[in-house]
């Protein structure tokens, strides 16, 4: 304490103490603190006179009801808070509400009415919602100021009318729609969007997924692991710019891609709902054809993963119609169901310019009946591989290896991860397999 009877925050310096954070200006001091949970932030107050209001003027709020006693307490606190320089613009604001409501439905409506028409009066750029089954006010969807949405377990009501002209990144986790169309105009309202991610809920009231627009560049989907209303969901991806495409879901039986010439990355985690005992049949051709075109729409891609029950769908496909190539593929990481590698060959025919290659294996939730093996293809461009999973030395496992290095001409390096009981016999029988590429370096860890 100094004769002022303040507490100060100091820095040693070579010529005695200097009090450097007393002297920043009080603009630079809210941005810091704009970083910082509202609570941090009120916790600054008892650090000088200086600093007792400070948090008042932080244009940020970041609150987690966990952090109060009540439910009451939480909502007083975040009206008071907005009272202060109502004027003001306000910067970002992320609430966290987890508890069980104590107020009726239509309490919390009406607070969370008041609190939007205040976010949008104040000109905010960042909302990271999370609350109960409350319904967002439509004002919010032609706010001229949000650069960023984030949305989770709320409700979006019939909207008639959007218009988002700055959110960049949008975030819809567990929400419930009206019907499609709110969905679809939400997506479409944001004229510059770049990112969207979307992790459903079961009875979302979107039978039909329509993700249209010029701009998105990123698109992130997580479908719900439990079957709703709607036994198969569809997803329609119209997004001529999308480089980042990531999708997860069993149950959706249809997924349809414009043709995406943009695409840089995508991770397919999906079996058009064939999940659950159910088996791709060749006489269905509107299947077919469904398959056909998702994979001509991803068909540019440079870096993709994909997921072992996706795998085995292309390969049953494959066994009636020949794949699309993917002429721009230069690295896939693929996963099997218990080693069952004899697919690799099939999917890499389709992929002449591939350079890394990255193998794992998983645990099969379903039997198959017969697999065959793929013809050997030459793969003339073939430079990486590693195989994640670790090796034991059995004779698929050895195939496998055998493979790769007796039809890659140019392979430079294979990582190979190899369990610790069979290291010596794997590295001694590694040596005896011909490698068609006489520079191959092979790695065993």
């Amino acid at each position: 304490m100094d004769q002022n009877g303040e507490k100060r925050v100091r820095a040693k310096q070579s010529d005695g103490e200097v009090d450097w954070l007393r002297d920043l200006p009080e603009s630079l001091l809210c941005h810091v603190l704009l970083n910082l949970p509202t609570k941090d932030v009120v916790k600054t107050s008892v650090l000088s006179s200086k600093w007792r209001y400070l948090w008042r003027l932080v244009p940020g709020l970041d609150l987690d009801c966990r952090d109060f006693t009540d439910h009451n307490t939480f909502v007083s606190f975040i009206d008071r808070f907005m009272s202060f320089h109502s004027d003001s613009c306000l910067r970002k604001c992320k609430l966290r509400f987890y508890c069980n409501l104590n107020g009726d439905e239509v309490t919390e409506k009406a607070h969370m009415a008041r609190w939007i028409n205040a976010f949008v009066k104040r000109k905010l750029q960042y909302l990271d919602l999370a609350w109960g089954a409350v319904e967002i006010p439509p004002i919010l969807y032609m706010c001229d100021s949000l650069v960023s949405l984030k949305l989770c377990g709320v409700i979006l009501p019939k909207l008639e009318f959007v218009t988002l002209p700055r959110v960049k990144v949008m975030v819809l986790d567990l929400v419930k729609f009206a019907n499609d169309l709110s969905l679809e105009m939400l997506i479409s309202g944001c004229l510059v969007l770049e990112s969207l991610t979307l992790s459903r809920r079961s009875n979302d009231n979107v039978k039909v997924l329509r993700v249209r627009s010029q701009s998105l560049l990123s698109f992130n989907y997580n479908g719900s692991s439990y079957k709703g209303l709607h036994d198969d969901p569809v997803v329609s991806i119209d997004a001529p710019k999308l480089e980042d495409l990531k999708l997860s879901h069993h149950l959706s039986a249809c997924f349809i891609t414009n043709k995406l010439s943009s695409l840089v990355e995508a991770d397919i985690n999906i079996e058009f709902n064939f999940g659950l005992g159910k088996k791709f049949d060749p006489n269905d051709q509107s299947k077919r054809e469904m398959i056909r075109n998702f994979l001509a729409g991803i068909s540019s891609v440079k870096n993709l993963f994909i997921a072992p029950c996706t795998l085995e769908v292309i390969y049953d496909y494959s066994r009636c119609e020949p794949l699309p190539l993917f002429c721009n593929l230069s690295y896939l990481s693929v996963d099997f169901y218990n080693h069952r590698w004899e697919l690799l060959p099939i999917f890499l025919e389709s992929c002449p310019n591939l350079k890394s290659l990255v193998v794992g294996s998983t645990t099969s939730p379903k039997k198959r009946t017969s697999i065959l093996c793929g013809p050997r293809y030459l793969l003339s461009s073939l430079e990486y591989v590693k195989i994640e999973s670790p090796l034991k030395g059995d004779a698929m496992e050895m195939r496998l290896v055998s493979y790769l290095l007796g039809n890659s001409p140019i392979l430079k390096k294979v990582t190979v991860y190899w369990d610790d009981s069979s290291r010596k016999e794997a590295e001694y029988e590694l040596l005896t397999i011909q490698k068609r590429s006489s520079s191959c370096q092979i790695f065993v860890f």
